[in-house]
Order: structure tokens, then C-alpha cells, then sequence
């Protein structure tokens, strides 16, 4: 192509050549549930929305406004797949930014990889990404289900004493890597779980689930769940005497639980995987960006900060790519990144072999909604 370009004679630049790059312009997408059961969540794409917003008022990225797409699946694959359909085939992104869901990532990601489109930190467990040939455009920095389960179980009975251990998990991928970490880090000590209660998300109550806990006599739960299935689960084990400890998936480490499950939800403990903005005052001024762009996302914060943490290191790496940008020089540029501290993410590296940029979380205890930390960074292995 090059050869012909020049023996034309015409002088177009490379990022012309590049879907979702004008000369203007950087195009992004992303599928999010706005709607449905795990609404909440639909936060991350209206922070990083608002965050755009702020980047675009500072100049952008090297003179290019970003122009940032979001279509509703309402936690639904059929819808999933035909909004990443509509943002690769019409609107012509550049990237796809996030995208939450387990079996929403399931139902989309061939077509994404096929189409070799870049795709930042898909809110999903790792298990597709490990030893997958096809993740060059791929770049996560999300935390591992699977090894998050393990670290939470591990701090339950080793810093709490406690030893009768249960799990309540979606019935799905997501849940299913929860459940599987909580399984094998028991088995690690010698343990195994008393009780393991899937849910359906159809499921409009958790009572017999958290009565199925309760015969178990389980003293800790470890939880993957919806923010409403969340809330069900844990109002329902608050009836239960005595009521066990929750320890939960950061997915649920928004403050907007608080108000979702009242008081059942103090003291439940949940890791993060950036700072909180009450202690970090660059996590703080972030926030402060975007609610001032979006006020609405006060009562979640958490999730609106994590929908910046799947933008942040595209960012810079649109930046390190320089005005030049193509696909390739990008790929290039995110390979460059090593320990690297964003305004919210700590220690993120990447490389020609590696796509999982993030391996560390803390834990926090809730109380009147908002985290205490407990822990410092726990450092997980790093899988692909």
C-alpha cells in the first residue's frame, strides 16, 4: 500500500488510513448496561463519558477531539453484539472501550478480534484472554475474578479466623470464576466450602439462597453478584442469627450499595483496585472532573472512576503514539508502558507478551457507606 501511495504521488497521512481516526477526531465505543439489573454499572461508561469531556476541554489528545459513543445492552449478549456491530461497522471506532458482562463479552468477542479492533479493559474475568492467540489488541487493566476470590477467601480465614466458608455467585461465567477461586484457595488449606449457592439473574429474591447459608451455619460468604442481586443477598443474610461475614467482589464496592441494601450492607468488605478518593487526592480530583460534568454520578462514584480506569491507559497511549497515530504505532506505544502510575491506576506495565496490565488490589471494610481500607496492595500472579 505504501508503494502505491507514493507512486501515486499522493501525501495522505497514516492516520487517515486508520478507522476511527480523522484528522480531527478519535472515535470510541462502547456497549454499557444503562438499563436492566445491573444498571449501576452502566456509571463506568458515563464517568469515563465525563472525563472525555474534561480531556476534550484541555485540547484533547495532540489537536484530535475524542469523540466517545455509548449504546445501551442492558446487560443483554443480543444486544451486545448488535451495538459493537453498530459501533465497528457504523459509527467506525477506533477502539471499544470497556463493555461489561461476561456473556456479553462471550457473544462478542470473535467478531471484535476478527475485526482486529483495539479493545481496553473488558469488565470481564480473565479466563478468555489466557494463552487466546488473538488478544494483540487487547489491553486490561481489570482484576482477575478468579484470583480476587482467592485473596478475599484467603483473608477471611487467615485475618478473620473465620472457617466456615460460603459463596453466592451469579450463575455465569462471572459467578462461576468467583466460585471457582473461592474453591481452590480452601483447597489450597486444606478446606472446602460449606455451601456454594448459585443465583439466576431472573431471580427477583435471594431468601433461599441465604437460607441454604444459614443451614450451612456458614460464618463468611463471599459474594459475585449483580448490585441488585447484591443488595437481595445481602438484606436476605441479614436475617440470618447469627449473621455471617460478606466479603464481596469489588464489582460491588460502589457506595451506591449503601443506599441499594441499607444497613445490611455496613461492614461488608470489598477490594478496590485504585485508590479511594477520600484517600488519594489525585483520585479526588478526578472525581471532582467529572461530577462537575455529571453530577447525577455522585451516588456512584466508585463505578464512575472505574469507567476512567478503563480509559486512562489508552489515553496515554494515544498520547505516546504521538499525532501520527495508527493501530500499530498504538499497539507499539501501549508495549512501552512499564510501571506506570496513572491518576488513578498504580503500577500498570504491559509489554510484548503481556496484556494484563493490573495484578494488585487492596481491601476495604464498608461503614455508613463509604471504605475503610484494611489491607495494603495485594500483589496477584499475572497470567497473560
Amino acid at each position: 500500500m505504501l508503494v502505491t501511495v507514493m507512486a501515486l504521488g499522493v501525501a495522505l497521512p497514516a492516520a487517515a488510513q486508520e478507522r476511527g481516526i480523522t484528522p480531527t477526531e478519535i472515535i470510541l465505543g462502547t456497549s454499557a448496561p444503562l438499563s436492566g439489573p445491573a444498571a449501576p454499572w452502566g456509571a463506568t461508561a458515563r464517568g469515563a463519558e465525563a472525563y472525555i469531556q474534561y480531556i476534550n476541554e484541555q485540547g484533547g489528545i495532540h489537536g484530535r477531539t475524542i469523540r466517545f459513543v455509548i449504546l445501551d445492552d442492558a446487560y443483554q449478549p443480543p444486544r451486545a453484539v448488535q451495538n459493537v456491530r453498530a459501533l465497528v461497522e457504523g459509527t467506525g471506532v477506533f477502539a471499544l472501550v470497556g463493555m461489561i458482562g461476561s456473556a456479553n463479552a462471550a457473544a462478542t468477542r470473535d467478531y471484535i478480534f476478527r475485526n482486529e479492533v483495539v479493545w481496553m479493559t473488558p469488565a470481564v474475568e480473565s479466563d478468555p484472554w489466557i494463552g487466546n492467540p488473538n488478544i494483540r489488541y487487547l489491553f486490561v487493566t481489570y482484576p482477575n475474578y478468579y484470583q480476587e476470590a482467592k485473596v478475599l477467601t484467603r483473608y477471611a480465614v487467615e485475618e478473620l479466623g473465620l472457617r466456615r466458608i460460603a459463596v453466592i455467585y451469579q450463575n455465569d461465567q462471572y459467578g462461576d470464576n468467583g466460585r471457582r477461586g473461592v474453591i481452590d484457595a480452601l483447597a489450597e488449606m486444606g478446606m472446602e466450602p460449606v455451601a456454594a449457592v448459585p443465583y439466576e439473574l431472573t431471580d427477583a429474591d435471594l431468601s433461599v439462597q441465604a437460607l441454604l447459608i444459614g443451614q450451612a451455619q456458614a460464618d463468611a460468604v463471599i459474594l459475585y453478584a449483580t448490585p441488585t442481586h447484591g443488595a437481595m443477598a445481602a438484606a436476605a443474610l441479614a436475617q440470618l442469627n447469627p449473621k455471617p461475614q460478606i466479603l464481596s467482589s469489588f464489582t460491588l464496592a460502589d457506595p451506591i450499595m449503601a443506599a441499594l441494601a441499607g444497613e445490611a450492607w455496613n461492614g461488608v468488605i470489598v477490594p478496590s483496585y485504585f485508590p479511594y478518593p477520600d484517600h488519594d487526592e489525585k483520585v479526588a480530583r478526578v472525581l471532582e472532573i467529572i461530577l462537575e460534568r455529571n453530577p447525577d454520578l455522585a451516588q456512584m462514584s466508585f463505578n464512575a472512576l472505574a469507567g476512567v480506569t478503563f480509559l486512562e491507559p489508552l489515553l496515554e497511549g494515544l498520547r505516546r503514539a504521538g499525532p501520527d497515530v495508527t493501530k500499530e504505532s498504538f499497539v507499539a506505544a501501549m508495549e512501552s508502558i512499564q510501571d506506570w502510575d496513572g491518576e488513578l491506576l498504580r503500577g500498570i506495565s504491559f509489554g510484548p507478551g503481556r496484556r494484563q496490565g493490573l495484578n494488585r488490589i487492596f481491601l476495604a471494610r464498608m461503614v455508613n457507606g463509604k471504605p475503610e481500607p484494611l489491607t495494603d496492595w495485594i500483589v496477584y500472579p499475572v497470567e497473560f
